[in-house]
This record gives structure tokens, C-alpha cells and sequence, in this order.
């Protein structure tokens, strides 16, 4: 089976990385099964800003110290 040569979906979006490497797909960090056509400096682009999410935005039924679902009338969960 042949590929054919795609670009990165990274290029020019949220990373500052610059393309190197072969562009291959992967899944998406959200779960949707949508695969993601990058090069091998924004996969590694993406994976550092997907940690990056996790830590500041953790999924946990606590909300994080700086939370405030005053502010925008906001829920951290479905239950609150």
C-alpha cells in the first residue's frame, strides 16, 4: 500500500515547532478516533502541549485551587 505525501496540520497553528521529519498520521489527544497528520517535531510539539493541558486543566472531579465558578458562572463538572 502506497501513501501518498501529505503536509503537516501543524504548520502554521498553535505550536512554534518547525517542520522536520516524514509527516505521519496518529490519533487525536482528544479521543475522537480523527487521525492527525503531522511531522515528527509537531507530533512532539503536540504531545508537549497536551501535557502542558493535563496539568493545567486535570481530569479529576476536583477543581484546581485557581477554579473560581463564580467568575463566568462555570461547572467543573456535569454533577456540580
Amino acid at each position: 500500500m502506497t501513501e501518498e505525501q501529505r503536509d503537516c496540520q501543524d504548520k502554521a497553528t498553535r505550536t512554534d515547532h518547525v517542520c522536520s521529519g516524514y509527516v505521519t498520521g496518529r490519533e487525536s489527544h482528544a479521543g475522537t478516533g480523527t487521525i492527525i497528520y503531522r511531522c515528527a517535531a509537531g507530533h512532539r510539539a503536540a504531545e508537549e502541549w497536551h501535557e502542558q493541558h493535563l496539568q493545567r486543566y486535570p481530569d479529576s472531579p476536583i477543581p484546581p485551587a485557581w477554579f473560581d465558578p463564580t467568575a463566568a458562572g462555570e461547572r467543573w463538572n456535569d454533577e456540580d
